[in-house]
């Protein structure tokens, strides 16, 4: 028998370049010019801890990145592993690996223990490149423990693949015992219109944007309570392995909340502790965009990340040719959705990306009672994960996938059609606090940019490819149709959104029809087309974010802070945070700004546990938090506090502003969305007709309605016995008694006082902490007299002036939608505390309005 005897131990070649000329079974002919430039530039920066490589969508950054691998293994002898998202895109890695590149690399899709050992030994003697998932090394006992170059491919997108290591999140629908612990141990310390929300199992009318975070000096009352619930609970399973990362870190993360789930994590993955992460040599970030503002800094916990963008002559060129269409510019957004579906009968295979389950769910069941019985197969992200060769071959196919707006790659006749439905802004509880509650969108600017740059070319993966994209959804038409959003747009990309913009602005639909039929035909007109788009690109560029200087500055110090925080080092983080605040000027960075100040009043109070002079501290900086976000009630409690103080408990004091929950009101207005008034009035005339109604029904209706534009709690009930319409303003409220159908007898009657008297008794229930004002609203102004015996505590408003007083309302919910830039602005909520304020409508004066006249000052009659 032979021994087997190596020539030499370390390849001499000399650069990754070099490198792919000697891989002799590829069936790629050579490296692209974009390749060939950015695999130079990385040998320029081959000693770099952290260098982050930009090449668009479709440019062939695979190819990159597992040449960098295959050279360092060969070279330096250093194990090394290609991240992916999915195990899908691991998949697609290793086939190309083999099939094109001639690289020989080890697919680790599933858990490495059922992975074969032989697999596992290569890797181990450096053999050949492991190819998994970021979970992979992610992990409590990951199998990559010890590798001297990691590559992330699609780094843009890994925040929710990085942090969940770090989360641990506690649904209702799967933990309904655990979640109700929880609740019972924070309950206390959350604000009233909060602990409403709970009550029921379902979400409310406008409850799918709220979240709220525990405010961190509460979440340290409660925390040996919670430890020991939380080790009492979490004993298996993904809740053991989360719970085990931050258990002893609890003092450095946060808890948000939403009426169906309870999140526990770190305002930044503590990539810096996990040696699997931090010890190897190099960490290679490729991204078809990097991003500005060190976004991708604070993704992956690190104070800094050099960058090579994008080869010159990229800064204009895209991939692939995107024909977009609005169908919302002609039809609302249900027949819009409808036109959409129903276009996909023109294609062999459609792509749906929406951002959410819950609307993914819905789609489904649409397409399952239309197009289905015309012979088309659904699929979902779990049936194409392995292998997407299942749909690309059925010849009728359509896949709806949530929250993918990466790693699912269709080229040429794979996918031609593809659907944009909704916006994909925030993706996970901490970023939409941040940007609903705090205002903070700002900082999500470039990661809701690169997710549409990255749905958009979900279809489009080489230079000849094309797709039509239909855009579908208010928030995504608005984001797409402000010219200061799309300038921040790739110049491509840009040139082809304008066009379609242009192009949808028809007067009938069958003109987008053909259209669209010219486009899938690629004739001749839409040469023609396409010429333009390509004239209009030339003359465009790429504009920078918003305050994204400011925020690359700060980066490096909120690394720092959290690093201190997660090591117990007050001081260095309160120093740090400072550091933070000091770059934080001007009005459009003021939620983060809030944020910051928080941030650093929770360094100070942790301070003040052994030295009592910081307690002082931590009041500036959180009354300074209060004052940037002035609607958080919690933060405004926070800047009041004293050392013994309790956290969250009932006070006695003036009703809250309707600044409190002007995140109610601002989120009923946005469900109107901006792309025109014709939604708003609609239901402004909705609530004329519901009003001026002699019906019980419908009034009630549009009393319900006009509670929600005033950001109250409000709703009504069909329960025998039950009270008309109330509104809930946090400690106080308003329940209602209508009497609008007076017909022959216009006289309110003692059975009427009656019911009113024992409202609040009924809402006692729901709303222990509420003291309610019962209003009668009656067409009548005359009181029976067996009923004034009974009228103790009986308000009472003439239906016409309740119209009058919402008519008023409507004026100014008018002005504000006017002038509403889109969700999470502290600039404009502050306006619409103003506007409200001036207008009378603040909370106290509500109550004082409809409690001016007694019900028993009425004349009486038999």
């Amino acid at each position: 028998m032979a021994f087997k005897i190596s020539s030499s131990t370390v390849s001499t070649v000399k650069d990754p370049e070099t490198l792919f000329r000697d891989l002799r079974s590829r069936s790629v002919e050579g490296l692209m010019a974009q390749q060939a430039d950015m695999l130079r530039s990385y040998m320029s920066n081959v000693d770099e801890a952290d260098l982050a490589l930009e090449l668009p969508t479709g440019s062939g950054k695979t190819l990159v990145g597992l040449l960098i691998a295959e050279w360092r293994r060969r070279t330096r002898k250093e194990r090394c592993v290609f991240l992916c998202p999915t195990r899908q895109l691991v998949h697609q890695v290793v086939e190309q690996a083999d099939d094109k590149y001639g690289i020989s690399v080890l697919g680790f899709a599933g858990s490495h223990k059922a992975c074969p050992e032989s697999d596992k030994a290569r890797f181990l003697n450096c053999e050949a490149i492991g190819v998994a998932t970021y979970s992979a090394l992610f992990n409590t006992k990951p199998f990559f423990d010890d590798v001297g170059t990691i590559v992330f491919d699609d780094a843009h997108a890994a925040e929710n693949y990085v942090s969940n290591f770090w989360t641990l999140e506690v649904k209702r629908r799967d933990s309904r015992t655990l979640f109700n612990a929880i609740w019972g141990l924070i309950v206390n310390h959350v604000p009233k219109n909060d602990q409403l929300r709970h009550k029921g199992d379902e979400d409310g009318p406008i409850d799918g944007a709220f979240v709220n975070k525990l405010p961190t000096p509460a979440l340290l009352e409660v925390k040996a309570h919670l430890i020991g619930l939380l080790d009492a609970s979490c004993t298996e399973g993904e809740h053991l392995f989360r719970w085990q990362m931050i258990r002893d870190h609890l003092h450095a993360c946060h808890l948000y909340y939403t009426d169906h789930s309870i999140v526990i994590r770190p305002l930044i993955a503590p990539t810096q502790s996990f040696l699997p992460f931090s010890i190897a040599k190099q960490r290679i970030y490729m991204s078809a965009t990097l991003g500005e503002g060190g976004d991708l800094e604070r993704i992956f916990w690190r104070p800094s990340i050099t960058r090579i963008p994008a080869p010159p002559g990229w800064d204009k060129q895209g991939i692939g040719r995107r024909f977009f269409v609005f169908p919302m510019r002609v039809w609302d957004e249900k027949e819009a959705e409808a036109r959409s579906l129903g276009w996909i009968s023109r294609t062999h295979r459609c792509l749906v990306l929406t951002p959410r389950d819950a609307e993914a769910k819905r789609i489904k069941e649409l397409l399952g009672t239309t197009l289905c019985r015309e012979g088309y197969r659904l699929f979902d992200a779990s049936e194409i994960e392995a292998s997407k060769k299942v749909f690309t071959e059925t010849d009728k196919a359509i896949a709806v996938l949530a929250n993918r707006y990466d790693g699912i790659d269709f080229i040429g006749d794979e996918c031609r059609y593809l659907i944009l439905h909704g916006l994909p802004e925030s993706t996970n509880l901490q970023e939409r606090f941040l940007v609903s509650r705090l205002g903070s969108a700002v900082l999500f600017n470039a990661r809701i940019r690169t997710r549409v740059t990255q749905a958009a070319g979900r279809c489009t993966r080489s230079a000849t490819d094309y797709a039509l994209v239909v855009v579908v959804g208010e928030k995504v038409n608005t984001y797409l149709l402000k010219p200061e959003n799309r300038r921040q747009l790739h110049p491509e990309l840009q040139a082809e959104v304008e066009f379609g913009i242009k192009q949808s602005d028809v007067d009938a639909g069958e003109e987008l029809s053909k259209n669209i039929d010219s486009f899938f035909a690629q004739n001749g007109d839409w040469k023609v087309a396409d010429e333009h788009i390509l004239e209009t690109r030339d003359g465009l560029s790429q504009a920078a974010m918003p305050a994204a200087d400011a925020l690359a500055k700060t980066v490096a110090n909120e690394v720092k802070y959290q690093n201190s925080m997660w090591n117990e080092h007050y001081e260095e983080a309160l120093a740090r945070a400072n550091d933070v605040l000091a770059e934080l000027g001007g009005d459009q960075l003021r939620g983060y700004r809030a944020l910051w100040a928080y941030l650093a009043g929770n360094a100070a109070h942790l301070l003040s546990v052994d030295n009592i002079s910081f307690a002082n501290v931590a009041r500036t900086h959180y009354a300074g938090a209060a004052g940037a976000a002035n609607t958080l009630p919690w933060l405004k409690q926070l800047g009041r506090l004293s050392p013994s103080a309790k956290i969250g408990r009932p006070t006695n004091g003036p009703s809250p502003s309707i600044g409190d929950s002007v995140e109610v009101f601002e989120a009923e207005l946005a469900s109107f969305g901006k792309s025109n008034s014709g939604r708003l009035e609609k239901h402004f005339a909705e609530i004329r007709s519901g009003l001026g109604a002699y019906g019980s029904k419908a009034f009630e209706e549009a009393q319900v309605k006009v509670g929600r534009l005033l950001g109250c709690f409000a709703d009504n009930s069909d329960e025998q016995g039950a009270p008309d319409p109330w509104w809930v303003f946090g400690d106080a409220g308003i329940v209602f008694e209508d009497y609008t159908d007076t017909g022959a007898n216009p006289v309110i009657s003692k059975a009427k006082t009656l019911q009113a008297s024992g409202h609040p008794n009924w809402l006692r229930g729901r709303f222990p902490h509420v003291s309610f004002s019962v209003v009668v609203c009656s067409r009548s102004s005359q009181l029976h007299t067996a009923a004034t015996p009974h009228t103790g505590g009986l308000f009472y408003i003439e239906a016409d002036k309740f119209l009058a007083f919402s008519e008023k309302v409507m004026m100014v919910v008018r002005s504000l939608w006017d002038t509403y830039p889109g969700e999470g602005d502290m600039i404009w909520r502050a306006e619409a505390v103003a506007e409200f304020d001036k207008n009378g409508l603040s909370r106290g004066k509500i109550v004082e309005y409809f409690t001016a006249t007694k019900l028993a000052s009425l004349p009486t009659a038999d």
